[in-house]
């Protein structure tokens, strides 16, 4: 009897010890290091603005300017040229600038003052440009860009064309004697509610079906839903929507903290506000197996310990018992 209550007090403390060492294991896979990364300082063809917006009215004439710098150490030979801008099945990670559609005419009716120039180290040169618009343009909003570009040399004896940059600024017109037509809407909200990784995640996508360009600004706030502190919030994003077009948006919170929390997202598109709530657990799989675990071993433990003190009663009883006999 003795040697079964020695085994048994044994087992439970080989179970205190399981629940230890799982603890001190969350723990250890818990603590993460960030690491910070020294931002380098960008050096290459610039401009300024990066984008213009202008309204312009039947048979108008719209003079403007735009400035090129050169943030190299070498001198560069610099070509102006003028290119369309249209966003293809809803691609706007890759925009394309050289074939027309009809919202990207404009390219057609801008001049420059100047198609090239040379750029010494830290210069920068003025280019004006001039858009004639036609008496009868399309209505609602037309698009081009103006490129700046330059091409490295290629040195004796090699052949060949050197690396080609090139920078734009995009230019939005909004015909004003034309019919607009604003149609907006938010679609496709995406915000998981188990996101176990090292970040947070939301999005959503805008549909514009309007013949003119829409900004949305966003912003996200974030929670604990448990006492209700602010741990995350961004600035103010703006992005544009092409015509006819549906482009998704996307808020992240990194190095998210394990728990629960409610992700507030708010949208302005149009002169309306919408707010987005979600809550969302970050507890990662491998802590709620612990858990488990944890809880199965308590279970046995307090198992165990309730036999050990059935027996040790079991074995006094019976000791008073023979006792008696005698």
């Amino acid at each position: 009897m003795r040697k079964k209550l020695t085994k048994q007090r044994n087992f439970s403390k080989l179970l205190v010890g399981g629940l230890l060492s799982l603890a001190v294991l969350g723990c250890t896979l818990g603590i993460s290091s960030n690491q910070a990364s020294a931002k380098k300082e960008f050096k290459g063809l610039l401009i300024a603005p990066a984008s213009n917006r202008v309204e312009l009215g039947n048979g108008q004439q719209e003079r403007d300017k735009m400035s090129v710098q050169n943030s190299t150490d070498a001198t560069m030979h610099i070509k102006m040229s003028v290119g369309s801008y249209t966003i293809e099945n809803d691609n706007y990670n890759s925009p394309n600038y050289d074939s027309a559609s009809k919202y990207s005419v404009m390219k057609n009716w801008i001049k420059l003052d100047q198609k090239e120039f040379d750029l010494a180290p830290g210069a920068s040169q003025v280019v004006n440009y001039t858009i004639d618009t036609p008496a009868n343009p399309p209505s609602g909003m037309q698009y081009a860009t103006i490129f700046a570009s330059t091409e490295s040399k290629v040195k004796e004896g090699q052949s060949g064309i050197g690396a080609v940059s090139r920078v734009g600024m995009v230019v939005a017109a909004l015909m004003k004697d034309g019919k607009t037509t604003v149609d907006t809407t938010i679609k496709d909200i995406n915000i998981p509610w188990y996101q176990p990784g090292s970040k947070v995640k939301s999005s959503f996508s805008v549909k514009n079906a309007g013949n003119v360009g829409s900004d949305v600004t966003y912003t996200a706030k974030i929670k604990n839903a448990l006492n209700g502190s602010e741990v995350f919030k961004t600035k103010d994003a703006t992005d544009s929507v092409f015509p006819e077009s549906t482009r998704r948006m996307s808020v992240e919170w990194p190095n998210a903290r394990i728990g629960f929390y409610n992700v507030e997202l708010k949208v302005k598109l149009d002169g309306k506000e919408r707010t987005i709530k979600k809550m969302v657990c970050t507890i990662p799989v491998w802590i709620f197996i612990l858990i488990i675990v944890a809880i199965a071993c308590l279970i046995a433990y307090v198992v165990i310990n309730v036999r050990i003190s059935r027996d040790g009663k079991s074995g006094k009883s019976s000791k008073r018992a023979s006792s008696h006999k005698k």
